[in-house]
């Protein structure tokens, strides 16, 4: 009788664990990438008042590529695909450095008119803020890894508002680490 009734109770069990999780992990990326798009939108409106504001490229690019080689190369190139290295050779940990670091050369880059995407840096920033989570609370590397994957699909709905397509991607990334 006993087994019938374990194998239920565990996988409920599972399934709630991860429900809270998740759900603590979206609202803290939500907060996350909702100021980051604040800002870009804010820094955006600033700099759109001037006539010859994308002069300024050279020097905000030059500046990005300072602070990202120097304070945290793991938050250089494109952040999708940084995420999801971290996920497959690096367990899922990310420095914490990345998060506000690639918040600030993201807003550098776009507002003095740069061509960047938002998609990869709140993918980048969700992923971060779920490492963070996951060491504050140490998480054993399982489960570091799914709940960064959580932060990534979390990163990527936020931009675009679509939750199903952040549920989906979240599923391709965690597809793509198990094979």
């Amino acid at each position: 009788m006993f087994k019938r009734l374990e194998e239920p109770t565990i996988l409920f069990i599972s399934i709630l664990k991860w429900v809270v999780l998740a759900t603590i992990i979206g609202i803290i990326v939500g907060m996350g990438t909702t100021l980051f798009l604040k800002l870009l939108n804010s820094s955006m409106a600033l700099t759109g008042q001037y006539r010859y504001y994308f002069l300024s490229i050279p020097a905000a690019l030059f500046l990005s590529s300072i602070l990202v080689r120097y304070l945290a190369p793991d938050a250089g190139g494109r952040g999708t695909e940084k995420v999801i290295e971290a996920v497959h050779k690096h367990s899922g940990n990310i420095k914490a450095l990345v998060v506000p670091l690639k918040l600030v050369t993201t807003v550098l880059t776009i507002a003095s008119g740069g061509s960047a995407g938002k998609e990869g840096p709140c993918a980048q920033i969700g992923a971060g803020l779920s490492s963070i989570f996951a060491n504050l609370f140490r998480f054993a590397e399982g489960d570091r890894k799914k709940l960064v994957i959580c932060g990534i699909s979390a990163g990527f709905s936020s931009v675009f508002g679509t939750p199903i397509a952040g549920a989906i991607f979240g599923v391709l990334v965690s597809a793509h680490f198990s094979l």
